[in-house]
């Protein structure tokens, strides 16, 4: 589980357009796949005070605690860098890596959970639980009212993952829930890197409408992917969102069903911005070969 360099930058998107102040938790102890110099220079882009930053770098205050934790800083002292208003606390099914809160997140939530926090990150725990519509309900329950999530999830084949998970799965559960605000994208990673967890991506948003061909070839559109893809999610809780609602899979909506894809329109026009990508090429591959997918650029 992990901060990669991909989800720290929506995590500065989201701060600047709404602090991500209160009650911050983490679902299991994060590693800060993120190299050192780039942590810095991408809060300088948003204008951001780095001197604890560079402080803890100088210090060589690095993370021995989490499995993969490398020269590295502690996810607590990057969080608490982009913003001192934020009360750090990590979740887990036991006391693992130091986690202050005990909670299997395949089974209930513990009562006293209920509507405490302001945001949560799941740095890509889900491919590794076995009950992930638990793990949604439970963490819906955990935010408060205007509280956010971000997720981290694989979408394509990789070692080690128990799961994984298509955009729609995590557009459909929130639209149909009616959360304030949903925006789902995927990156692909198709170029070969040091380390598993450091990597530059292609940046694409998906949308639940698309064309549909007659002649689309599937098996050309499993070659699209050619690398690693994962899905990234950041939802917005309202006054008024459920839980327990469950969607039905786009191909087999009908007059009988609920359909989640209108909410699409809403969440377009919410003033939460795009991630954006420093690079555009000119031809970009869709994943899937699918007009799903928006390419928002690359080198992400």
């Amino acid at each position: 589980m992990g901060i990669n360099r991909q989800t720290f930058q929506l995590m500065l998107l989201e701060n600047q357009f709404k602090e991500l102040a209160g009650d911050f938790l983490c679902i299991g102890k994060q590693t800060v796949n993120v190299e050192l110099n780039d942590i810095v220079q991408l809060m300088e882009d948003h204008q951001l005070d780095t001197s604890k930053v560079k402080s803890l770098i100088s210090d060589e205050k690095f993370d021995s605690a989490t499995r993969h934790g490398n020269q590295s800083l502690y996810d607590h002292d990057l969080l608490s860098a982009l913003s001192p208003n934020l009360n750090y606390h990590c979740l887990d099914r036991s006391d693992y890596e130091g986690a202050d809160i005990i909670q299997d997140m395949n089974e209930p939530l513990s009562a006293e959970l209920v509507g405490k926090f302001d945001a949560i990150y799941n740095g890509s725990c889900m491919d590794n639980i076995f009950n992930p519509v638990s793990f949604l309900q439970n963490t819906t329950h955990l935010l408060k009212p205007g509280g956010r999530i971000i997720h981290i999830e694989c979408a394509s084949s990789v070692a080690g993952a128990y799961l994984m998970y298509s955009p729609e799965w995590f557009f459909s559960y929130y639209s149909i829930n009616e959360f304030r605000d949903c925006k789902v994208y995927v990156t692909v990673a198709r170029d070969a890197s040091d380390s598993v967890y450091k990597f530059k991506t292609d940046l694409y948003e998906w949308k639940p409408d698309f064309t549909r061909g007659g002649a689309y070839n599937y098996i050309d559109a499993c070659k699209s992917i050619n690398g690693l893809m994962h899905v990234i999610v950041v939802a917005e809780k309202g006054e008024n969102s459920t839980a327990n609602k469950s969607p039905i899979q786009m191909q087999y909506l009908d007059e009988n069903a609920v359909d989640w894809r209108v909410n699409y329109q809403k969440f377009v026009q919410s003033a939460r911005p795009k991630l954006k990508a420093p690079i555009q090429k000119e031809q970009a591959r869709l994943p899937l070969d699918s007009d799903h997918f928006i390419y928002l650029g690359s080198d992400f």
